[in-house]
């Protein structure tokens, strides 16, 4: 399969909608919750009793997933995206070393073989595409053999675009 990725600008792009307002809140929050949470952890520790110790094991037990799950949603939100040109390429990144996005894998539209959509937060739905056969990107362009799984959360009206496509495409005549 032999595909042509000389163009300059995508048709549209499906990406997370809220970035700019992530972008602003997520720091600020981690930076003040961190600091709160240090703050306890500290006067507890200074207090030396049996009740302390078991609230220092608590609060991080409870504060360490929230931060591990944040700081990786906060990646996925700002580095995925699938991005659809005229000729019906799709090239999809995701998140790479400093949330920077990667390109991961393109393909045609004819190689989307399902497509679920989901509900999410904030008015945002989450698109899962099963592709067949893409084009991995990473390190050097490699077809797979495989069929794999890719999800964007984008807002209703890209996705309303996006399956417009996917009518035209699948059914030229309708």
């Amino acid at each position: 399969m032999e595909l042509n990725f000389l163009q300059d600008e995508p048709k549209f792009i499906l990406t997370y909608p809220h970035k700019s307002k992530l972008n602003v809140i997520y720091p600020v929050f981690m930076i003040s919750s961190g600091v709160i949470v240090v703050l306890i952890l500290n006067r507890l520790l200074s207090c030396g009793t049996d009740f302390a110790d078991k609230c220092v094991i608590l609060m991080v037990l409870i504060y360490a997933p929230i931060l591990i799950f944040s700081l990786g949603y906060y990646l996925f939100m700002n580095a995925t995206k699938l991005e659809v040109y005229e000729n019906n390429v799709v090239k999809y990144y995701t998140y790479g070393r400093r949330g920077h996005s990667v390109l991961l894998f393109k393909f045609n539209i004819e190689d989307i073989e399902q497509i679920k959509i989901k509900k999410s937060p904030f008015n945002c739905l989450k698109l899962t595409l099963e592709i067949k056969n893409p084009i991995y990107c990473v390190f050097h362009e490699k077809k797979l053999n495989k069929l794999r799984k890719v999800s964007v959360i984008t807002d209703r009206k890209n996705l309303k675009i996006f399956m417009q496509q996917m009518e035209q495409f699948r059914y030229p005549n309708f």
